[in-house]
């Protein structure tokens, strides 16, 4: 009878550690920043936090805890990291779903009324249901009929983000939480470059319906995080 090999010694888990400075991902487009807790929180990846960007609150999940590299690649921290989100941030986020789906159908309606050269994709609702980001593809134009309705209907700011657009070089980049992503729109300053709005402005940039730059630019992002690009 042959004896039995010894079963190979459990890898030990580094358990996390406390850390003020995490990598966390938000919104519908994923972006990613390093956001600053005021005290060291211990918090594991996956983790649903509390953020206060520069949009406002959101709902994020952590990615890591952020090393001097990740500060050096950044170039600046994106925002508050304010607390683990609890019941209440989960009740919150629920409304402000049911809001966006509610906006979405109603801006897809006022724009199609409007016969405006657009298709909005998508809603990003803020958690304190203070702000919403229509995401659309189309050609750049004058849309304050279309904002001015939505926020008439819904008591809330409205705020458009070309994701037809590609983004802008990384040496005209503001360095404002954001960018990096299409159709920012922001410049020095934080404002908008023709519009004067603190981002996301429907008339900036080139005013073309290629795709191929935001699906190149989804690629890019996929493959840097080590996921399967779409295309």
């Amino acid at each position: 009878m042959s004896a039995t090999a010894p079963l190979a010694a459990p890898v030990p888990v580094e358990a996390p550690t406390a850390s003020c400075e995490y990598l966390v991902s938000h919104g519908k487009c994923g972006a990613v920043g390093l956001f600053v807790a005021e005290a060291p929180l211990v918090l594991e990846r996956g983790t649903r936090v509390v953020i206060a960007s520069a949009r406002g609150l959101e709902l994020g999940s952590v990615l890591c805890a952020a090393s001097a590299r990740h500060g050096e690649l950044l170039g600046h921290v994106a925002g508050r990291l304010v607390r683990r989100a609890g019941p209440d941030d989960d009740l919150a986020a629920a409304r402000v779903t049911a809001t966006g789906q509610a906006l979405f159908e109603a801006s897809r309606a006022i724009a199609q009324r409007l016969k405006l050269p657009i298709q909005i994709i998508d809603v990003d609702m803020l958690l304190d249901g203070q702000m919403a980001v229509l995401q659309f593809l189309g050609s750049a134009g004058d849309f304050a009929e279309l904002i001015g309705a939505v926020e008439r209907q819904f008591s809330l700011v409205v705020r458009l983000e070309n994701l037809s657009l590609a983004p802008e070089p990384e040496s005209k980049s503001c360095g404002k939480p954001g960018c990096g992503k299409p159709d920012c729109g922001r410049v020095e300053g934080g404002a908008c470059s023709t519009c004067g709005s603190g981002g996301g402005c429907s008339s900036c940039g080139p005013g073309q319906t290629d795709l191929r730059p935001y699906f190149s630019h989804l690629r890019e992002r996929m493959e840097a995080r080590h996921r399967t690009p779409l295309l």
